[in-house]
């Protein structure tokens, strides 16, 4: 731990955490320079429109932020399906800005943003991730707290029944061991404790709460209705399944130590290199080489022998991206091309072999990934803006590496719903001087 971690009693505080359980030991991040690229009129991103190509406000190659332009950022947000964005600076504060529909900006109110406006109440916390579902965020904290803003229509901000929205975010409904990652899906969260154990609320379609029901019940006559799950329920077996025989074993509880969503699917990956993924099973994204919906946690097979575990997992809409055990190497199933043919299980994306590759984001239907000295972008038409390649290059069904960013090293990427985040490192004079040729833009007049 270095010393700018250190509050009062730094020795002491940094003696705990070394003795602690090496999940909470988190690394700090160094920090950059946040570049964004992509659609910002707010209320169409997302929808049927064609509106956003055409828009003077979409932003075709990455450009700087007036209200980001001097802050350091140290994360992004992460959410495949989300029309809006969170950066959370050095010192864990966090911005917000986009489509604010439901309040899960967390600003006190559900006005759109058009610039990244700091979270006030958030003050005296120091936020190390925050997750975004399609209208609902999560943050925790470096005590190991989670705070939840937006939409619990579906108990997906985990803070009981009787809100249907949170504009301002409220510690949730949890009294287990410390939280160490946290995970969202459209309208469900997971939460992960420091002793491994994955907790699910909110909609629980397809199985997606991973509590062995789709919690699917009659209300009314021909009216189907579910069971909402309002706060944390502690997720209690995993199973390996034979695809032949479909028999089902228990599994030894895994200690997971991450966790990530898409829109209607959750992976885990344990401390042994082992992943798990249960929820809506379409165009094989759970990676079992089936396309049904799985209830519980299930074993990823292909990913079972020795070094062929993942060390992490980022999730698109249908589609999965994780970085093998085996250095140099990511693997890909699900699908993000509607064209092609889906990977009914992992498979290694050849065009990223032999990268050293330290950040992957995924949206809705493609990704990015920050590798070496460039940034690799494979992002499908229509696009308007989210491959941050410029007005040239709109779209690419092949990755292809990012001219726009070249000679610049980007740290972490994110992505959401036709938009793309790039954390540019900007520690020497000459990454600075590579950062002013970028253009800042100042959206205020549209807020």
């Amino acid at each position: 731990m270095s010393a700018e971690n250190g509050t009062q009693n730094g020795g002491e505080k940094r003696k705990v955490e070394d003795e602690g359980d090496t999940l909470r030991k988190r690394e700090k991040l160094e920090a950059g320079t946040l570049l964004f690229s992509g659609a910002t009129d707010w209320k169409e991103v997302g929808r049927k429109t064609n509106d956003l190509s055409k828009s003077a406000n979409t932003q075709w190659s990455p450009v700087r932020l007036a209200a980001l332009k001097d802050v350091q950022i140290a994360s992004v947000g992460v959410g495949s399906n989300s029309a809006f964005c969170m950066a959370i600076s050095e010192d864990g504060k966090v911005y917000a800005w986009g489509r604010n529909e439901m309040g899960q900006l967390g600003l006190g109110d559900t006005k759109d943003r058009f610039c990244p406006t700091l979270i006030t109440e958030l003050s005296g916390h120091n936020v190390v991730k925050v997750c975004t579902g399609k209208s609902h965020s999560l943050f925790l904290t470096s005590e190991g707290k989670v705070l939840a803003a937006g939409s619990n229509s579906a108990g997906q901000c985990g803070v009981g029944k009787g809100k249907d929205q949170l504009t301002t975010p409220k510690i949730i409904n949890y009294m287990g061991p410390d939280i160490v990652d946290v995970a969202c899906g459209a309208e469900f969260s997971m939460i992960l404790d420091e002793e491994g154990g994955v907790w699910s609320f909110g909609h629980p379609e397809n199985g997606t709460l991973g509590h062995n029901d789709d919690g699917k019940f009659m209300a009314k006559a021909n009216k189907v209705d579910f069971r909402y799950e309002y706060a944390p329920l502690k997720i209690p077996l995993f199973v390996e399944k034979d695809s032949k025989s479909k028999e089902i074993t228990p599994l030894p509880t895994p200690k997971i130590i991450k966790i990530a969503c898409g829109p209607n699917h959750t992976v885990a990956v344990d401390d042994n290199c082992k992943a798990y993924s249960w929820g809506f099973g379409g165009y094989g994204r759970l990676g079992h080489a089936e396309t049904s919906d799985e209830l519980v946690p299930r074993l990823i097979k292909y990913l079972d022998q020795k070094n062929r575990g993942v060390r992490d997992v980022f999730c698109g809409g249908a589609f999965n991206i994780a970085m093998s055990e085996i250095k140099g190497m990511v693997q890909m199933w699900g699908i993000y091309m509607p064209n092609k043919e889906a990977n009914m299980y992992p498979k290694p994306v050849q065009d990223l072999s032999g990268w050293e590759v330290r950040s992957i984001a995924c949206n809705s239907k493609g990704w990015l990934a920050a590798a070496d000295e460039a940034v690799i972008g494979c992002m499908p038409s229509p696009c308007v803006g989210e491959l941050g390649a410029g007005m040239k290059k709109k779209s690419s069904a092949q990755p292809t590496i990012l001219d726009t960013l070249d000679k610049v090293h980007v740290l972490r990427v994110g992505a959401g719903l036709s938009h793309s985040l790039f954390i540019a490192r900007n520690q020497t004079e000459a990454d600075k001087k590579i950062l002013e040729k970028f253009p800042v833009i100042d959206q205020a007049a549209l807020d």
